[in-house]
């Protein structure tokens, strides 16, 4: 079964110069469960054909109740998906 993900575009131009760094176009998450804090795989697949397993963690908006899943790796690759109810 596909888990319905929504990548989410991160925006570090106010902490980082901007520069052309791949675009994830692509996430499949492992293990994700409903629950704050948990940790999971996510695989992602840039722009550019570049394939990466980064460490993820699942976080819950107080407002809004949406899930959402934030990954990153010792390359400093990063991705933002959030979770849409089937």
């Amino acid at each position: 079964m596909v888990m319905p993900f929504v990548i989410q575009q991160l925006n570090w131009h106010k902490r980082r110069k901007p520069g052309a760094e791949p675009q994830p176009i692509h996430v499949e998450i492992d293990n994700f469960k409903k629950e704050k804090n948990h940790f999971c795989a996510v695989r992602v697949l840039f722009d550019n054909g570049e394939e990466a397993v980064l460490q993820g963690r699942v976080t819950q908006n107080p407002v809004t109740g949406e899930w959402a899943v934030n990954g990153i790796n010792a390359k400093g690759q990063s991705v933002s998906a959030r979770y849409e109810e089937p």
